[in-house]
């Protein structure tokens, strides 16, 4: 018996067992053997009935004094009344069910009983005399002494299934692991196994699944969590050699236009940009294909960046193609190639689904004929049709917002072209090196200068009023624009949501006289978005309630307050997002995050974007409270799920994998 083996061939394991096994996601042993406990319970010590205590879990061996089987208002349901003792005590128990579990339920039989007892219960003004387990787990056997040695234990709980009871899905992980037919060739290096003292691969399952004690537990844990992160990085090192047998074409003859773009720019790089810019062209330089991913905090222009790089792809006379995940963005994105790029005949186009017809017929004739040098798109772009004559750069823009399978499908169609992926939402950067072994990392720190930053404040919502007032005066006075964020859309005609977008924006009509209020949500069609943001950037200063689709990339530097209702509903990452919306001009802007008391006073995100307004930290406090795998543009990029290992727990264990794949030459 393998790994690879399928779930039938599992002791015990019949074709009903192997559906119920499939519906967890257990398709075979490798698969059973990772299903791990969510806890252990201790059963090692046995605990005498008169040492019990209400609301102790506790193990009680002992001999049933009398039994006593009533109906209940159940059909085919039963209770049965027992009294259990040993030479300290008496203790009663309540089992439930079918007259067939009833019977072995005998007076002089040994019963092992595992519960957590409660206080004696009133009947009328009388109170029972006995401490009371209800509906325990429970075993009978005549040999007392073979009882108590299947019990004396650490008994590991799993994650189960309706129809699968926990008893049963821990047999069979059980009888799998102890089974002296399951053979498993451990994949570590001698070396690495002698440098940390390893348990093998086999013993680190037997030590989760069938422990002794916690010590073992832990020592097996820690044998699978490096295992996991051995295996993610080795195969991120063999991405990467990979790709350096890849050739692709060099943009050094770029350089001398990445230089006139640079200088032809109406504000000055910060440093952290000309840093990113000087590693992303030095990889331009290369033949080996680029595959770096850019990220930076809101607003600290990695679109200049990005646009850097394709100036010198350009130059090198190649193409490019920007890869964005929405029509808004693609707008931008593309406006922004335009206003810093045409004037240096640099001819920019832009693709999207609704670009159809003889349009989308001359645009494809333009990229293959060489006329257009930089195509900005949605998704459409990943169509077919559309070729390149000869595409250098292929920049993605919001890379964790596109399918895994998506991205890659147009990476691995221009194996040969330079990538270079952009990132908002700020990620620790061991978890990068953990998940993109194969990619390098540039980042962007800091605020271009000239800008004020964003004051933040946490409001309850019975201010709600106040809020409007403020808004309105900020309006009138500054000619600010404000965003008034909400979780869902409502319904045109309804009131019960006051915190969706149309309840709110009505709600907002009948209290602010004479400002402008717009919606904007993600199930209007691109044109009406488009419409829609086009007519708060340029007219009169008013209130654009939206849902989160707003969160990424909307650039609108008047936009000078932002409302988030729900506030403690938002992960981090979302909320700082949508505060970047604002003060991206030389005025500071306000974030005010709107929620009720209570759930402000119990909200640790809330606090936290009170005190940091720094992304990579905030990133950081993310990942410690809501941990790796949900932390927005991470999990989705990894070569494997974390079935394991923590990426925050087991950081040293991952940063010596990191280390180790590199040093010991095993590729």
């Amino acid at each position: 018996m393998r790994l690879s083996d399928s779930v039938k061939l599992l002791p015990g394991v019949g074709a009903k067992r192997g559906e119920l096994l499939s519906a967890l996601g257990i398709e075979c042993v490798e698969d059973l053997l990772y299903h791990m406990p969510i806890r252990y319970e201790d059963r090692r010590s046995f605990t005498r009935v008169g040492s019990l205590a209400p609301g102790c879990p506790a193990v009680v061996s002992g001999v049933i004094k009398s039994v006593e089987v009533r109906p209940t208002n159940r059909r085919n349901v039963h209770i049965a009344v027992l009294e259990v003792g040993d030479d300290t005590g008496i203790v009663g128990v309540a089992i439930f069910g079918g007259l067939r579990r009833m019977s072995p339920l005998k007076s002089g039989a040994n019963i092992i009983l595992f519960g957590t007892p409660s206080a004696p219960a009133r009947v009328g003004k009388k109170q029972t005399p006995h401490l009371e387990f209800s509906s325990p787990e429970y075993e009978l056997s005549s040999d007392s002494r073979k009882l108590a040695a299947r019990w004396h234990r650490l008994l590991p709980v799993y994650p189960t299934t309706e129809g699968m009871p926990r008893a049963m899905i821990a047999d069979i992980i059980y009888k799998c692991a102890v089974s002296p037919e399951l053979i498993i060739n451990d994949p570590l290096p001698a070396e690495i196994i002698e440098k940390y003292s390893f348990i093998s691969l086999k013993d680190a399952f037997v030590g989760i699944h069938a422990p002794s004690t916690y010590e073992e537990i832990e020592k097996s844990r820690n044998r699978l969590a490096y295992q996991e992160f051995w295996d993610i990085q080795l195969k991120t090192a063999r991405y990467r050699a990979q790709r350096c047998h890849c050739r692709a074409r060099s943009l050094s003859a770029g350089s001398a236009m990445l230089e006139r773009f640079k200088s032809s720019l109406p504000f000055t790089l910060t440093a952290s940009q000309e840093s990113a810019v000087s590693e992303i062209s030095k990889d331009l330089d290369g033949v080996t294909p680029m595959r770096r991913l850019l990220m930076g905090d809101v607003g600290s222009g990695k679109t200049s960046v990005a646009i850097a790089a394709i100036a010198k792809c350009a130059g090198a006379s190649l193409q490019a193609a920007v890869l964005v995940p929405t029509t808004i963005l693609a707008e931008q994105f593309y406006d922004a190639c335009r206003r810093y790029l045409s004037h240096l005949d640099i001819v920019t186009a832009e693709i999207s689904g609704s670009v159809t017809g003889s349009a989308r017929a001359r645009l494809v004739s333009d990229l293959v004929s060489g006329e257009v040098d930089v195509l900005v798109g949605t998704h459409a772009m990943l169509s077919d049709m559309v070729e390149f004559k000869s595409l250098g750069l292929l920049v993605i823009d919001e890379q964790h917002r596109f399918g895994v399978l998506q991205r890659e499908s147009l990476v691995n169609a221009n194996s040969g072209v330079h990538t270079l992926m952009m990132s908002a939402t700020p990620i620790p950067r061991t978890l990068c090196m953990a998940y993109h072994g194969d990619i390098d990392i540039s980042e962007i720190r800091g605020l271009p200068d000239g800008r004020k930053g964003v004051i933040t404040r946490v409001v309850s919502s019975n201010h709600l009023r106040d809020i409007y007032s403020f808004a309105a005066d900020k309006i009138s006075r500054s000619g600010v624009r404000c965003y008034w964020v909400c979780g869902t859309i409502g319904d045109e005609s309804s009131d019960e949501d006051s915190g969706a977008v149309m309840s709110r924006a009505r709600d907002i009509e009948h209290n602010i006289r004479d400002i402008p209020v717009l919606r904007l949500f993600g199930t209007m069609n691109a044109t009406e978005k488009s419409e829609v943001l086009r007519r708060f950037r340029y007219e009169t200063p008013g209130i654009l309630v939206s849902t989160t689709v707003i969160e990424v990339g909307v650039d609108i530097p008047d936009a000078g307050i932002i409302v988030i209702e729900g506030a403690s509903g938002y992960g981090l990452a979302a909320l700082h997002q949508m505060r970047g919306r604002v003060g991206r001009g030389t005025r500071a802007g306000i974030c005010i995050l709107l929620d009720s008391a209570r759930n402000i006073k119990n909200s640790r995100r809330l606090q936290v974007l009170l005190e940091c307004d720094d992304g990579f930290r905030i990133a950081e406090f993310d990942l410690e409270l809501r941990g790796a795998g949900e932390v927005s543009g991470v999990r989705q990029h990894g070569p494997l799920d974390l079935r394991v290992a923590d990426a925050v727990r087991d950081r040293e264990l991952m940063e010596a994998a990191i280390d180790d794949v590199k040093t010991i030459s095993i590729l």
